[in-house]
């Protein structure tokens, strides 16, 4: 029991909400729809590999251990998360995007996506030859 209740308190601040929160937050607007698909297919993945494996390998270690091993682990993605993700609390997307790129050094991102929201020109009316508008 003990293991079980760690696994859940430890998943449900760490590695449940990470998955889903950190692509949300991290990626810019202009890559987020695709990074944020590719996030679903591996969180789809790992739960079809845990669910695979999970009673071959809770059969072989005991089921109180196996739940403490997978809190240990949600643990240590906890800690990873507090340690390498910044607060984004109070920050705009655009924010969060230059804070990214001058960490990684790679503005080829900013730059895609300052073509994107860059302003069209307005339309100008067509006028006939007479000088009214059509």
């Amino acid at each position: 029991i003990t293991g079980l209740a760690g696994y859940l308190a430890f998943f449900s601040i760490g590695m449940g909400p990470g998955g889903w929160l950190v692509p949300s937050e991290v990626f810019t607007i202009s890559i987020r729809a695709k990074a944020m698909a590719v996030a679903t297919f591996l969180n789809r993945a790992s739960a079809t590999l845990m669910a695979s494996t999970f009673l071959s390998t809770a059969h072989a270690m005991g089921f109180g251990q196996f739940f403490l091993l997978l809190g240990f682990v949600c643990l240590l993605v906890l800690a990873f998360l507090y340690r390498y993700l910044p607060e984004t609390k109070g920050r705009s997307l655009e924010d969060m995007s230059w804070y990214f790129a001058e960490l990684t050094g790679d503005k080829s991102i900013l730059q895609a996506e300052a073509e994107l929201v860059r302003p069209q020109p307005e339309a100008r009316p067509h006028t006939s030859s007479s000088g009214g508008i059509l």
